[in-house]
């Protein structure tokens, strides 16, 4: 997302500004009376020369001195103003006042000043892009992207601390009979439905995914292939045992799991989950509804 789209909405109306030959107490004023933090100072052809904010009152209040607020604003803005552009994007932004400690800065479209905006909302914006970026938006687990570099991530440390990690692969069996029969809003209470349980069954510490469709993936860190076996065969055997109701129906599913554990001639994370998935595959064609398992 860049700044054009986070600002859409917004109009150069919203742009509060103040000349640098007004007094303090205007500032104070207008700040209070919009309940914003900050005003662009404006000279009188229209250019941006300068910031002023709440932060910046603060050494005025403390001096406890009412002939003060007659000071004009240039006496305590921020001059060599930092600014950036529509096309920006919303990380590069919040990077770029992390790292100059603004608070909040101007946006120009073509050199034209646009608005501004503040740290604290664009923090809010990034974090909501994150969490959008990073979730599945149907179960709230972690998608492909972030499963596979938490994978990547417990790999290296498995590898380093020399201690056990195993991975599953989950897949609900005929689950496309689901969809065709009772519908797709049925098939999402049931991926919701069985997300909880992965939830519910898993310790705090193993990392679950969506994958995509009716694939889940799990990893399990300090845990070798017995306990991740027991760990999905209890899984297993909630869903196989849990129908999922939907309005006035029961609907009965079933999971096929692969697992996989690190070994020394396992490669990497990646290939660690091809086994599990290889195994979910052979769960499948064994009849389904089961856990199988083999060191990578």
């Amino acid at each position: 997302m860049n700044i054009d789209t986070f600002m859409a909405g917004r109009t150069d109306a919203d742009v509060l500004s103040i000349l640098p030959t007004a007094p303090l107490s205007q500032v104070a004023e207008t700040l209070t009376s919009h309940g914003i933090g900050a005003l662009v100072v404006l000279d009188d052809f229209g250019n941006l020369v300068g910031i002023v904010s709440e932060r910046d009152l603060i050494p005025v209040f403390a001096r406890a001195d009412a002939m003060a607020f007659d000071d004009p604003v240039s006496s305590i803005m921020t001059k060599n103003v930092v600014t950036c552009t529509v096309e920006d994007e919303v990380g590069y932004v919040l990077r770029l006042m992390t790292t100059n400690n603004i608070r909040h800065i101007p946006v120009k479209r073509g050199g034209v000043l646009r608005g501004m905006i503040s740290i604290r909302e664009l923090s809010r914006a990034y974090d909501m892009l994150m969490h959008q970026a990073n979730t599945d938006p149907l179960t709230e687990l972690s998608n492909r992207r972030p499963f596979l570099k938490n994978l990547k991530t417990e790999f290296a440390r498995a590898r380093r601390t020399q201690r056990p990690l195993s991975v599953a692969m989950i897949d609900l069996d005929h689950f496309k009979q689901v969809n065709d029969t009772y519908g797709h809003a049925a098939g999402d209470a049931v991926l919701r439905a069985v997300s909880d349980a992965l939830i519910l069954e898993f310790r705090s510490i193993d990392l679950v995914g969506r994958l995509g469709g009716e694939e889940f993936a799990v990893i399990f860190p300090e845990t070798d292939l017995s306990g991740a076996f027991t760990a999905c065969e209890r899984l297993r055997d909630v869903v196989a045992s849990t129908p999922v109701e939907v309005d006035d129906l029961l609907i009965n599913v079933t999971a096929s799991i692969g697992i996989a554990t690190l070994q020394e001639e396992s490669e990497n994370g990646m290939a660690l989950l091809e086994e599990a998935d290889a195994r979910l595959l052979a769960a499948k064609s064994a009849g389904r509804n089961r856990v199988l398992s083999k060191a990578a």
